[in-house]
């Protein structure tokens, strides 16, 4: 459900102006909080801007005055003050208030200039009153009202050309800086827009074909070694240009998805399209800065660009995650022949999902940790979730195993019981979370199975698994790799060389030069029992047993070949509960409700079902339909 503010009929609008030390603050925090990811204003003329009106408010622009009232209303719920300093204390002040200032604000900026009024001679300054409103439906969880926003600011950026780059000459606009204050107020509204279709499951506004405008600098999918050049204010731009590239995969993704059907082939040459990407470089800071560490604008940006680009791969091989954990479910109950090995595409885009979750809750947890995670943010809300769901989803399955599995949860699961003090959504998708984490330990004290170890980074998408994973295998040291983060081959330690770890948790953001995320590699330790501690190693590296050793497996591995699934195919076999004799107790009733699928002999290697001979008729059993995406309400 969309969430409901409560607020009295009978206030005065537009209220005044907070006193000028609190809207400093207030502005301060909104671009730290939305670094590389919301880049709305040019920070400089906004500021300028506030200056004015501070300095004549009667008679300032309203317009500026609208925009003004937009960033307080964002720079408070986006707050993330550390504790026991002034800012804290401002911020503390303003939620102790009996009304709710954030809406206050954001209602008197509707009631200066409401750019719904003037949608049909709409101008630049609407678009970014429509954008900031957009971001800040998302943020009070009113997911619909910015979906409609983010349209009509969508067709306003159409009307004024923001989408061709012809209109970004030095002939039409002199000035640099109005040059990338249009091109990056277009990317945002890219970013926000595959958000949108991503997590809400609807179409996407702005097609690609159909733009000429440049979404990064060189417009090049595989350089961004540049970033970072002239220090942190370019930073967030790289930031920027990378979660435009993470939205192209996403768009990408959701173009192929919505034919209902996946394939292997399909996510290998989607995959390929982030194999060369770069991160941006901090090399060139000051000394200094590289001692102090990030500050929290530079975590927050870096945060924004990996927590997207990983969300980017989550997106892609949920789905093969899903087929995998079916094809095991098969394989244990006899059903179906042994499901695919790690050398197998599915396996390895299965496993990349799995990494990729794991990763995102481990950054969240730190950025927390680091005290500048912000308790209401609808971006990381959502990655936090999406990757919690699929991390418990995993051990439920015993897929692969992860001794930092009980960690990682908690943290997941504290950390959105810290944003659920004061965020809804939070709220609703907490209640989840820990439901399901008390059914996946409940579940697997009785049903444990053998599992392979999870890799800790993502290598397996950008090499040949045939020669790593028999060398592993074998016994013998895997050669290195190139790391998705250092696609020239260069990393920081090779599998061979890393000493066994008991868990693989991202290191810690110490210095400046560490925002970017760069998982470290690990020898893979043997196989373990979900749930349980590893099985005793010897003085000999621990390893994976041969595939002939493991339950289920045989001796030679079926062909590397490219599977093709349709969505509807498996939701309608994963809505079919077991007979009476194999359905748990408190579900027994509900068995004669579903109907067994009807089969066929299969050519597929991994004897995958088919289709029925008339897919456009339901079977009688079923009734309504799963969807594919997360619903509105994140569920």
């Amino acid at each position: 459900m969309e969430n409901i503010i409560d607020f009295p009929e009978n206030t005065k609008l537009p209220c005044f102006l907070p006193d000028r030390e609190t809207a400093e603050v207030l502005v301060e925090s909104y671009f730290t909080n939305t670094r590389g990811l919301i880049e709305v204003f040019d920070k400089s003329s906004f500021c300028e801007s506030v200056n004015m009106i501070y300095a004549d408010p009667l008679s300032a622009s309203t317009y500026s005055t609208c925009h003004l009232f937009l960033v307080l209303a964002l720079g408070l719920l986006l707050s993330a003050p550390q504790p026991g300093t002034r800012e804290d204390e401002i911020i503390k002040k303003l939620y102790s208030g009996k009304q709710d200032m954030a809406e206050l604000f954001f209602r008197s900026a509707k009631s200066m200039c409401d750019p719904e009024y003037g949608f049909e001679d709409a101008d630049f300054w609407s678009i970014q009153a429509l954008c900031l409103m957009t971001v800040y439906m998302l943020t009070v969880s009113k997911r619909n009202t910015a979906y409609a926003y983010l349209g009509m600011a969508v067709r306003s950026a159409y009307a004024l050309g923001l989408h061709r780059e012809e209109t970004m000459h030095p002939l039409i606009y002199p000035e640099t800086t109005q040059r990338e204050v249009r091109r990056n107020l277009w990317k945002t509204l890219f970013i926000l827009d595959r958000f949108l279709a991503a997590s809400l499951g609807r179409p996407v506004a702005i097609v690609e074909d159909d733009c000429s405008c440049k979404l990064t600098t060189n417009d090049d999918i595989a350089d961004l070694s540049t970033v970072g050049g002239n220090g942190s204010e370019s930073l967030h731009f790289g930031c920027l240009d990378a979660c435009v590239k993470s939205c192209r995969v996403i768009g990408v993704t959701l173009r192929v998805f919505s034919k209902r059907k996946i394939s292997t082939a399909v996510v290998q040459d989607i995959a390929n399209m982030a194999k060369y990407w770069r991160r941006p470089s901090l090399a060139n800071m000051t000394p200094q800065q590289l001692r102090e560490g990030p500050s929290p604008e530079q975590g927050i940006a870096a945060l924004h660009a990996n927590l997207l680009s990983l969300h980017s791969l989550i997106l892609l091989t949920r789905q093969i995650f899903i087929m995998h954990n079916w094809k095991l479910d098969q394989q244990r109950s006899g059903k179906a022949n042994p499901h695919p090995n790690r050398e197998s595409h599915m396996a390895k885009f299965s496993e990349a999902c799995v990494v990729a979750s794991y990763q995102t809750i481990h950054l969240i947890q730190q950025a927390r940790e680091d005290e500048y995670l912000p308790q209401r943010n609808p971006f990381f809300i959502y990655f936090l979730f999406a990757a919690s769901l699929i991390v418990l989803m995993n051990q439920f399955t015993s897929l692969y195993y992860a001794d930092s599995y009980n960690k990682t949860i908690n943290d997941a699961i504290l950390t959105m019981k810290y944003c659920a003090e004061i965020d809804p959504q939070a709220e609703r998708v907490l209640e989840i979370m820990e439901s399901f984490a008390q059914v996946v330990e409940t579940w697997t004290k009785d049903h444990s199975h053998p599992a392979p170890v999870l890799s800790a980074d993502l290598s397996c998408l950008y090499t040949k698994s045939s020669s790593s994973r028999m060398s592993r295998e074998n016994g013998s040291s895997a050669p290195s790799v190139p790391s998705p983060v250092d696609p020239t081959g260069s990393r920081i330690g090779s599998i061979s060389n890393q000493a066994p770890m008991t868990s693989p948790p991202l290191p810690r953001l110490q210095k400046a030069s560490d925002v970017f995320m760069s998982p470290p590699s690990v020898t893979v330790p043997e196989v373990a029992m979900n749930g349980m501690s590893a099985v005793s190693s010897t003085t000999t590296p621990p390893m994976a047993p041969p595939l002939a050793l493991r339950p289920g497996h045989i001796t030679h591995s079926p062909p590397d070949v490219s599977d093709e699934w349709e969505f509807d195919q498996l939701w309608n076999n994963y809505l079919h509960l077991p007979p009476h004799a194999s359905t748990a107790p408190e579900l027994a009733h509900m068995a004669p409700q579903f109907l067994p699928p009807t089969t066929a002999v299969s050519s597929d290697p991994y004897e995958s079902y088919s289709l029925r001979i008339d897919p456009h008729i339901p079977p009688s059993g079923i009734r309504g339909t799963v969807p594919i995406y997360h619903m509105s309400n994140m569920g």
